[in-house]
This record gives C-alpha cells, structure tokens and sequence, in this order.
C-alpha cells in the first residue's frame, strides 16, 4: 500500500491504523509505504512491481492513483494488480466505480474484487523549464484553464477548511475570471480538427474531474479510445455558464463543445501563451504535448 499522508483525508494515524487492520483482517501481508513528494508514489510503485508484490494499492487522490498506476506499467510486470482508495481533494477517478466511502468497508471491497483489465494514457510533454518528460494517467488529462484551475487547487491544498468539490468550484471561477485564452492546433489520429482559441480540452479515459465535472459523460475505461471534448475559446460570462453545466454533462449541448474519438491526440500552441496541461489533478508541464491510448493496459481490482 502507498499512502499519501498529504492528501485530503485527515486524521491519519487512525487512518493508518484502519487500513492496516483491514487488511491483516482479509489475511493480505501489507507493506506500507508513505510519499513525502511529487514522484514518490511512482518510484514505490514500481519497486513493489519489481518487487513482486502481488497487489499495489493506491491510497490518496488522483495525483496519487495517476502516479502508482504509472508505477506499475513502467515496471518489469506492468500486469501487476493495481488498485486504490481514494482519500483526496476531487476523487475524481473513483466516480467511475460504484466504491464504498468508508476505509473498512473499501478495504474489504478491494480485496472481494476480481482483476479485470481497463486503458490507460500517456502523455509526452516537457515541464515548464524545457525538460522532456513521459507520466501515466488513469483518468483524465487536459490543458487550458484547467491546467490553471489544478496549479490554484494544488497550491491552496495545506491547510484547507473546504470540502474537495467546493476547493474546485471555487478555483474554477476564479481562474476563468483571469483566463486568457490559448490558441492551439490540435491533431487526433493523424488528422488535423481544430485550430483556434480554446477554454479547454479534455483528453479523458474516464468520465469525471474538476471535483465532480461531467466533463465527458460517455466515457468508457476499456473501450481503447479517448473521448476528447474540445471547449473553444469565448467571452468569460459564457465560460462560467459552461462550467455550471459540466456537472450534469448538459454542456455537450454547447454550440462552444465539440467532442470526439481518438487513440492518439496531438497539441501545440500558437503564439507564446503557454497552454496548461493537468494530468490525472497533478500539474507536469504544457504545450506542445502527445497523449496516446494504451488499450487494457491497467489490471485493476475495484
């Protein structure tokens, strides 16, 4: 198990103290490794792969479970079993699981379910001081306002009195009262669509994020395709207006929304605003960037 004692969850010893309780209860020898920064979590998974660790568990938010499932497939046995339990900011990955709330009861979920195999993403980029990097995402990754929307939430983390959902809508309308759009040139499977302002892109595997957006209801975690949901640059009062929508989805009915179906999507920018990527809530660098699907490549027990 790694765990991300920075997360959103507090009380973490008696946290701590559950999870390993639980385990111990269903007969599972726990290792229990803790994170102490960006890159952690990655690291650990992959050496309990090589290791030969039988199941990795995840425990922390998105970031979290982007980074441990990346852990595993950089591996020497990427079919190592993954899973999570989920305890930060937006949790956005676990709404596309029906997944019990308490530690005790997701524990015993965990270990009750079968291995079954979903996609996963990967994204090329460079980090905002030029340097090339490659990371995993099991959710979500996208650039525009979001990629802003997660630096703000990132940043406002340590010390939060706000739920997870309400830290993201509170961000989210502050960063898009600032956003200035971004143009980039998009190309999904060899084929040049769009060219031109945007407010954001959703490169999704799943169907959540934002804290709860429906950014991309038809989403399907094993179908070997990204949804990718283009929303085009426009004035910020009809921004704010699309945002409110995402939450139920409604926001594909948009004249400003177009979505489609690619196993590769690629981006650059056009002119010197540098366009944001966020991947799976983490912030790992910006335009020009790759995200290509990896069909079934994550074996997951949820």
């Amino acid at each position: 198990m790694i765990l991300n004692p920075a997360s959103g969850r507090r009380g973490l010893e008696a946290l701590r103290s559950t999870l390993r309780r639980a385990f111990e209860t269903h007969g599972a020898g726990l290792t229990l490794l803790e994170t102490e920064r960006a890159g952690d979590a990655e690291r650990l998974a992959r050496g309990l792969a090589d290791d030969g660790a039988d199941l990795v568990v995840a425990v922390g938010g998105d970031g979290t479970i982007g980074e441990v499932a990346g852990g595993v497939l950089k591996s020497g046995r990427p079919d190592t079993a993954f899973s999570f339990i989920a305890t930060g900011t937006g949790c956005d990955f676990q709404r596309n699981f029906s997944l019990p709330v308490d530690p005790v009861s997701a524990v015993a979920h965990v270990m009750a379910s079968a291995i079954r195999r979903i996609d996963a993403g990967v994204l090329a980029c460079h980090d905002e001081n030029g340097n090339p990097i490659t990371r995993h995402f099991a959710n979500i990754a996208s650039f525009g306002v979001s990629g802003q929307i997660v630096r703000a939430v990132n940043a406002a983390r340590n010390g939060r009195r706000l739920p997870g959902p309400a830290v993201f809508l509170f961000h989210s309308m502050w960063q898009i009262l600032r956003y200035r759009p971004c143009s980039v040139r998009l190309r999904l499977d060899g084929e040049d669509v769009y060219e031109g302002p945007i407010t954001a892109v959703a490169v999704a595997n799943g169907a959540w994020f934002g804290g709860g957006m429906q950014v991309a209801p038809g989403a399907d975690l094993s179908d070997g395709f990204f949804d990718v949901v283009i929303m085009r640059g426009a004035p910020r009062f009809k921004v704010l207006a699309l945002l409110n929508s995402i939450y139920s989805g409604a926001h594909l009915k948009s004249p400003l929304v177009t979505t489609h179906r690619a196993r590769c999507v690629e981006a650059w920018p056009i002119g010197k605003d540098a366009a944001l990527i966020d991947s799976d809530g983490e912030a790992p660098g910006q335009l020009p960037a790759r995200f290509d699907i990896l069909p079934s490549a994550l074996s997951i027990g949820i």
